[in-house]
């Protein structure tokens, strides 16, 4: 579940590129459940997907269907390596779409956070005990953003 909040007000105009940018990436654990804070700018302020944008590039077997990636990784020997998810043995991706948000008034920079209740036990079973995530957007004319890591932090 993915919660988004924006920043507006009355601010004089802001010029920001095009294109995604995160702007911060946290990870906050308690236990089995995670939170991911992600914080992100939009200079022409086309990010977010309605429900209805399931056709075209963001149709449901798309490679963009979501607009927040999150890639699991672990420390693997000392090195770390990214987990590709397999839904088909019960593993779900960490992928996520993310609200259209339409910016008023003459500036559409837009500047949020999007908030990302992980699913409780966010982590795999195995023999290593620290992950983090690796984390990008897409806007709505498929320009990505930088790509974050978050912090490693150890399993439960």
């Amino acid at each position: 579940m993915a919660g988004l909040a924006v920043l507006t007000g009355c601010e004089p105009p802001v010029s920001l590129p095009p294109e995604p940018r995160l702007t911060e990436l946290g990870l906050t654990t308690d236990g089995e459940v995670g939170q991911l804070t992600i914080g992100f700018e939009d200079g022409d302020g086309n990010f977010g997907l309605d429900q209805a944008d399931t056709t075209g590039a963001f149709c449901p077997t798309c490679p963009f269907h979501h607009n927040v990636f999150c890639t699991y990784e672990e420390l693997r020997d000392g090195q770390w390596t990214p987990i590709d998810l397999d839904p088909a043995i019960g593993q779900v991706p960490f992928f996520y779409r993310a609200p259209r948000i339409e910016p008023t008034g003459q500036n559409k920079a837009l500047r949020g956070t999007i908030t990302v209740e992980l699913a409780p036990r966010y982590y795999l079973t195995s023999v290593w005990d620290t992950l983090r995530f690796a984390v990008h957007i897409v806007d709505r004319d498929l320009q990505s953003s930088d790509t974050l890591r978050t912090d490693p932090a150890v399993k439960p």
